[in-house]
């Protein structure tokens, strides 16, 4: 995929069919658009692409700007124009739009709810008022829906914040992931028999207290994880932590390396346990259940 930022566009040219849009997180709403544009692109001589931000106003991005361009090429776009937010949120709907179009889009695809420009003043009303005018083509994308329920990004990042990761996986189409630095942390898990690594995460992200069944990639390969989330009721220190103990890793400390982390599914929120001993024995239940869960799972697939 072709990547080319909102400075260079002036010196690119190739008939495209084009999406706009944050696609944050790249949910099942976002498939619904990516896939408008790639059939589109197939029945034409034109190539699919997209613009797209990299940094913008958000409580937190459902995935790194790296994990989001694999998605976007995965998906089979294979031009992605880009910049971030502020570069272009002065502009107005014209100009924008002038701009893009002097790329050689042929065919703009967006979703039911989008707005562009300035103010947000330019809207689909806008663009079918144009297209006669500027000569391109408009698709919009009607709402994507799972059990009823329109999903965008912001349902997502609720879901998450609630620790409710099922609904969150079942918005996105795939499991929710996060990514982070293995940092030094109180090393009770050590202490304990079951050592986890703790995880300063990447993009800010809020989860919910709790424990989560899920998959750690590290080394290239992926485990099983038993992941808890939040401050310790426990060994109360007002840190909230995420910390991943990897089923089966027999490796030494890992401290400075990154993991990625695949969240499945919320097992229980945080219990205050009396002493370490009836916390290694809930953990040493959590793990069992967790093996259960997943046993019948396939795990991510990574490249």
């Amino acid at each position: 995929m072709k990547t080319i930022h909102f400075r260079d566009m002036g010196k690119f040219r190739c008939e495209t069919v084009t999406g706009i849009g944050k696609f944050d997180g790249v949910h099942l709403g976002h498939r619904a658009v990516l896939d408008t544009i790639v059939k589109d692109a197939e029945n034409t001589t034109l190539a699919p692409a997209v613009f797209t931000f990299r940094k913008f106003p958000a409580e937190f991005l459902l995935c790194g700007w790296d994990e989001k361009l694999a998605l976007l090429k995965n998906s089979g776009i294979k031009v992605c124009f880009w910049c971030d937010l502020d570069e272009v949120m002065h502009l107005s709907p014209a100009t924008f739009l002038d701009i893009l179009l002097g790329t050689g889009v042929k065919t703009l695809v967006v979703g039911y709810d989008f707005h562009f420009g300035s103010g947000r003043k330019g809207n689909i009303k806008f663009m079918r008022e144009m297209k006669g005018e500027k000569g391109f083509d408009l698709k919009v994308v009607p709402p994507h829906k799972v059990n009823g329920e329109v999903v965008n990004a912001s349902e997502i990042r609720s879901f998450i914040r609630k620790g409710d990761i099922s609904r969150a996986n079942n918005f996105l189409g795939r499991h929710f992931s996060v990514s982070g630095e293995v940092i030094k942390g109180s090393n009770i898990g050590n202490t304990i028999g079951f050592p986890t690594a703790n995880l300063k995460l990447d993009n800010n992200i809020r989860i919910g207290e709790g424990v989560y069944a899920g998959w750690a990639l590290h080394g290239g390969k992926i485990y099983e994880a038993a992941v808890v989330a939040g401050i310790s009721p426990t060994f109360y220190d007002g840190i909230s932590k995420f910390e991943v103990f990897l089923i089966g890793f027999r490796g030494k400390d890992i401290y400075g390396e990154r993991l990625k982390v695949f969240l499945f599914k919320k097992l229980r929120n945080q219990i205050k346990f009396p002493d370490k001993d009836s916390l290694k024995v809930r953990i040493s239940e959590d793990v069992k259940e967790i093996t259960a869960i997943l046993a019948n799972q396939p795990a991510p697939r990574v490249s």
